[in-house]
């Protein structure tokens, strides 16, 4: 089974941003937060969005048989 890109080149860029901005909050949060649980979920929400931006594949749109990009 091949990995084949799945991600259009908006929907990567959007992922980054997100990636970048949920990462960040999560490390750089302050008081904000004071579950470190949650602190951790968010942390890993956002380098699998970075991970699914260097990529360009989402195993979640793999699962459901969705594809952003133009074939």
């Amino acid at each position: 089974m091949a990995i084949t890109s799945n991600l259009s080149t908006i929907d990567r860029s959007l992922r980054g941003f997100i990636g970048i901005g949920v990462s960040a909050f999560a490390l750089f949060n302050g008081d904000i937060i004071d579950d470190v649980f949650i602190e951790v979920l968010l942390g890993i929400f956002g380098v699998l969005n970075l991970i699914s931006l260097a990529s360009g594949w989402c195993p979640v749109y793999h699962l459901a048989g969705i594809s952003t990009r133009k074939q």
